[in-house]
């Protein structure tokens, strides 16, 4: 049986010299991981953590939030990721419903619960700062140079837990989902395969790692590789000037950071020749960004969709051939996400839970070892997220003929409006096309008549101008009337959740609390 901590052993041992990690001007190679993960393992078991209980850590993307990951395996320790990005009342309420023991902290987080740590403390967490100036009584490089002794490893299973994942808290406060020993390990093996990545790749993790990116920025545990970071955290300038300096391989990023390093490498010159493949995923492209990347960065391309709930393990792969399909006449399966991974089996379900036959919209149903057990101190939750074998993704969507699976819509942001059902992903496609448009999103908005209407949020490009009319008219040949968005606002920058994604749920939130802003009177 081998753990994710095996796997690291064995990197350590066989390529101790090879460089793990690069985190601006720092180096990390496999034998320093093993070793300084090691030393931090020891550290955190004098402190008094054990198997089972909660280590978080709050920081930047940073090679210590690897080290801290590495030293959770080999205690059975679980780690949890606060993403610095929350509102503090979002930080607490992770390390409350984690009940966690332990806080790793970065310097420059510091201040972000500053009003809190020492109530934190009186509760009985235990706070350990890095970075210059971070100013906690406990200091992460002192606590591992004082490490001198092993730590002793408990034995360990696949079913038992090893992270908690919470997710963005989109709607209502952020819920942590389970993480086995076997899910980390399947997510990581599998989707190395399916990625294709070798030994010799420079990988590219511009993520924040407090949630399902941390596996992203893991898949070196498979094969070896090098892993680049973003020194920080991810800007589109600098990431270029990474993937140039570093001559790096492969990447990932979410669409709409791959709109940004899409609009700083046409505004400049960046040395890409060493790029071979970039994934993208977590959120749906459009057809014009797709079309945008292929275009500028001339190398292969790999669409993605996975879930928290599946343990970051990718469930479908749009394969660069299948992108090549596309430009070769089967412009459909731009609009695709792929075809099932080869560790999960998915299907498509009525809200009675039959499954649908090829073409019918319905839920995406998944099993596989990478689904997760349930989520943390939900029961009520818990009780709705399988029947039988299945996990329910809460995700709509397709297949074809061929298998490929097509994404329609979150089931939460379906339009029904005047009884015709409405999914934003394929109203966006088409106002992507748009040449004024930068970033569009599509909600369901109360409405007196239709019960809900469509109405599209866009940001457009710098030096271009386009009035709602103009939007409504290229629309109109190319949907359906009742897909037709009865309304067009205008934003400079649509909002992102802490993941780098639109913020489809507070657009919609707003426009429910204030419908000033739309042509119509309140519903």
């Amino acid at each position: 049986m081998i753990l994710p901590r095996d796997l690291l052993r064995r990197a350590g041992a066989a390529l101790a010299d090879r460089t793990a990690f690069i985190d601006g001007a720092r180096r990390r190679t496999w034998g320093d991981m093993e070793r300084r993960s090691t030393r931090l393992a020891a550290a955190l078991q004098r402190l008094g953590l054990g198997k089972g209980e909660v280590c978080a850590v709050l920081a930047h993307e940073r090679v210590e939030v690897l080290e801290h990951w590495f030293a959770c395996l080999k205690l059975g320790a679980l780690r949890v990721g606060i993403n610095w990005r929350y509102a503090p009342r979002e930080m607490l309420h992770l390390l409350h419903d984690s009940a966690a023991k332990v806080l790793l902290v970065e310097a420059a987080c510091v201040g972000l619960l500053a009003d809190e740590l020492d109530a934190l403390r009186r509760e009985g967490l235990i706070v350990i700062g890095f970075g210059a100036g971070h100013g906690q009584a406990l200091d992460y490089e002192t606590l591992l140079a004082a490490a001198d002794q092993q730590p002793t490893l408990p034995a360990l299973a696949e079913d038992d837990l090893v992270a908690i994942s919470y997710t963005t808290g989109t709607t209502g406060l952020p819920k942590g989902a389970l993480w086995t020993q076997r899910g980390v390990r399947d997510a990581l093996v599998y989707s190395s395969l399916m990625l294709g990545l070798r030994q010799s790749d420079i990988y590219f993790a511009p993520f924040p790692m407090a949630g399902v990116p941390l596996l992203c920025a893991s898949l070196g545990l498979v094969n070896g590789m090098t892993v680049l970071l973003p020194d920080g955290d991810f800007e589109a300038g600098k990431s270029l000037e990474l993937l140039a300096e570093h001559r790096a391989t492969c990447g990932i990023f979410v669409p709409t950071m791959l709109q940004r390093v899409l609009e700083h490498h046409a505004a400049g010159h960046h040395d890409l020749s060493a790029l071979r493949m970039v994934s993208y995923g977590s959120s749906p492209a459009t057809p014009q960004l797709i079309r945008t990347a292929l275009s500028q960065l001339g190398c292969e391309l790999i669409q993605l969709y996975g879930l928290t709930e599946a343990t970051a393990g990718w469930l479908t792969f749009l394969q660069h051939e299948d992108h090549l399909k596309a430009l070769d006449g089967r412009q459909e399966l731009l609009t695709s996400c792929g075809r099932p991974a080869l560790h999960v089996d998915l299907s498509i379900r009525s809200e009675r839970g039959d499954e649908l036959s090829t073409g019918e919209v319905g839920e995406i149903w998944v099993q596989g070892s990478v689904t997760i057990p349930g989520y943390l101190n939900r029961p009520d939750e818990n009780a709705e997220l399988y029947n039988g074998p299945w996990l329910r993704t809460h995700d709509l969507g397709r297949f074809d003929a061929d298998g490929y699976l097509y994404l329609t819509d979150r089931k939460k942001f379906l339009i029904i409006t005047g009884g015709y059902n409405v999914y934003p992903v394929t109203v966006e496609a088409v106002l992507a096309e748009h040449p004024a448009v930068r970033e569009v999103a599509v909600v369901g908005a109360p409405h007196p008549d239709w019960g809900e209407a469509v109405v599209a949020i866009v940001s457009l490009k710098p030096g271009h101008t386009a009035s709602a009319d103009d939007l409504l008219a290229f629309c109109k040949p190319r949907l359906g009337r009742f897909e037709q968005p009865k309304a067009v606002l205008f934003v400079d920058e649509l909002p992102k959740g802490a993941t780098g994604k639109i913020a489809k749920a507070a657009l919609r939130e707003r426009l429910r609390v204030d419908p000033s802003k739309l042509p119509w009177p309140a519903a």
